[in-house]
């Protein structure tokens, strides 16, 4: 139960290099997907039922169709917005789900407020009660939910975000083919919303243009689709306008595209520098910052939680929330030193290699058969 490609999202790609994966480490196996529609979406044969998410009909719909099914284990990937308008879908769907449909619930959890609102609280707590496992991306996540949330730690699973395997294209080589020679690449991507906190990065390039006039930043993405139905593209708009305000158009690239994987690989192995800005402290998972980790990439992050988790041990370094000042310091001092950046390039890329996706489905399965037999 998930957002499925062709719909344009993190958590679609996810789940379709999970089914992939599982089926490749065990070929016994059968996944089959409900997906989650954002809109209309033309699905390949896995996809065998569709729900609308603005419906809550549609949710119980899908629960009598899967009670028809001969399932084994059903796996729901949670995000909030995937489930009405905030989460507010979710309860029903999964006690209806619990009720009818027999064998193992296993919800993967991607989002999880560490100061919820009522409603979410409310929400997780539940996920917690009904599910009979909970997996979540970093040891973080699992001490909140038994802090904040009162879910016993038994329940829960630690499986670390996988990322895919990704051509290692040399940096000339791939700045070559993308007509950035000469360029000093600093790069975000992943679906555009206000709390990325890219507007923090434009304010620190005329310092950083300063020392290094040759740098061209790439912000990647889409906006986020639940922000455009809600305010359309005000939020790239307004870093375009801040970027003339600031005189440092020229020096910013906006790629509006949601990349395949090959594209994202060449845009990532051009990049000197991966910037991860968010400006708040919910983040338990982060498919872009582990990305750019994995392909060797000096990643510089907010210590939002998942990132401190992964770019611990000298793996990046850390800027402070909403400081275009202190992405000058740091992004300035990545390019001064250059021991410094190929420590930490090393660093990443061999913590990255433990996580590709066949190893992470080995995991997967592991926890799903001790469910089921």
């Amino acid at each position: 139960m998930t957002s499925f490609p062709p719909r344009e999202c993190g958590i679609a790609t996810f789940a379709r290099n999970l089914v992939e994966s599982l089926e490749e480490v065990d070929h016994s196996l059968v996944c089959e997907v409900v997906a989650i529609n954002g809109g209309r979406h033309n699905y390949g044969k896995r996809v065998k039922f569709e729900i609308e998410q603005e419906r809550l009909e549609s949710f119980l719909r899908a629960v009598d169709y899967v009670k028809k099914e001969n399932v084994d284990l059903i796996n729901v990937q949670h995000q909030f917005l995937l489930y009405g308008e905030e989460g507010e879908f979710t309860i029903p769907f999964l006690r209806k789900l619990k009720e009818c449909v027999r064998g193992p619930l296993v919800t993967t959890i991607h989002t999880l407020p560490s100061s919820p609102s009522l409603g979410e609280e409310g929400t997780i707590k539940g996920i917690g009660a009904i599910s009979d496992k909970l997996i979540v991306m970093i040891n973080y996540a699992k001490d909140l939910l038994r802090k904040v949330y009162g879910i016993e730690g038994e329940k829960i699973e630690v499986i670390p975000h996988p990322i895919p395997l990704m051509p290692q294209t040399p940096v000339e080589e791939a700045k070559s083919t993308l007509g950035l020679v000469d360029k000093v690449i600093l790069c975000s991507f992943g679906l555009l919303r206000r709390d990325k906190g890219l507007e923090y990065v434009i304010e620190a390039l005329p310092e950083i243009i300063r020392k290094n006039p040759n740098v061209l930043y790439l912000i990647i993405g889409k906006t986020h689709p639940h922000h455009k139905r809600r305010e359309g593209e005000t939020y790239r708009e307004g870093l375009a306008l801040k970027a003339r305000r600031l005189r440092v158009e020229k020096h910013i690239r906006f790629i509006d595209k949601f990349l395949s994987l090959k594209e994202l690989s060449t845009y990532l192995a051009a990049t000197d520098v991966y910037l991860a800005p968010y400006v708040g402290e919910q983040q338990v998972s982060s498919g872009s910052l582990i990305y750019a980790l994995s392909l060797g990439k000096v990643c510089l992050s907010t210590p939002y939680p998942y990132a401190k988790e992964v770019l611990g041990g000298g793996r990046g370094l850390f800027i402070e929330f909403k400081s275009a000042s202190s992405i000058v310091d740091t992004v300035n001092k990545v390019l001064e030193e250059d021991k410094l950046r190929r420590d930490i390039q090393h660093r990443a890329y061999e913590y990255g290699q433990a996580l590709t996706w066949p190893r992470i489905a080995r995991k997967y399965l592991e926890l799903f058969k001790s469910l089921i037999l």
